[in-house]
């Protein structure tokens, strides 16, 4: 009982001091794919090296329950005659080049990058009048290698910001802790939230 009613206390704490981070699509994509045919090939993540575990996991994941074992990741399959760095938006030269390198029907390819990371998890005693913002941002595109185009592209931005909390009141703040504790997103769950947002987007436009 004890124990419960600590973690009750800090998730209380927890929502009552946590700033909502803020998801943005910016692109206008309206349609999804048809994942019920054809072989898939996920890239290897281009993100940072400290969160490229965790996304390549959560990324394979997600794509393993829409074609199970027709999905392979490309550090998994020997022979390839292709390089793991691919430029987002390539021109069909270049994806003809991976159909004939790969001979696989479908791209995946998805790009991560932390645009901006002013503060921590956590914040104790912030400044009143400190600003900041914390911002990381993911771009999935699917190539259909035989019609050499892209069939599906999106940008999500992830955005957590911290503002001038002054009150116009100039009323006293509490110096105690529990009253001085903020939580926010950092960039890595930012890119996390990112991911999710536009594999929660691919799905629901997709033929499954």
């Amino acid at each position: 009982m004890k124990n419960f009613k600590i973690i009750s206390f800090l998730f209380l704490l927890i929502l009552s001091s946590c700033h909502t981070p803020r998801y943005m699509f910016m692109t206008g994509q309206r349609t999804g794919v048809d994942f019920t045919s054809g072989k898939w090939l996920l890239n290897e993540l281009d993100c940072p090296k400290n969160s490229k575990d965790k996304m390549t996991s959560e990324s394979l994941k997600f794509f393993r329950e829409q074609l199970g074992d027709r999905l392979s990741y490309i550090n998994d399959v020997n022979g390839l005659l292709t390089t793991r760095k691919i430029h987002l938006n390539p021109n069909s030269v270049k994806l003809k080049e991976l159909k004939d390198g790969t001979g696989f029907d479908f791209f995946i390819n998805i790009s991560t990058k932390k645009n901006k990371s002013d503060f921590s998890s956590i914040e104790l005693y912030q400044n009143d009048y400190e600003t900041g913002k914390n911002e990381a941002s993911v771009i999935l595109e699917i190539y259909d290698l035989n019609l050499k185009q892209i069939i599906y592209s999106q940008n999500v931005v992830g955005i957590t910001t911290k503002g001038n909390t002054k009150s116009m009141w100039e009323t006293e703040k509490s110096d105690k802790l529990i009253d001085n504790i903020t939580f926010y997103k950092n960039t890595n769950n930012l890119m996390l939230g990112a991911l999710k947002k536009a594999f929660k987007d691919l799905k629901k436009r997709s033929i499954n």
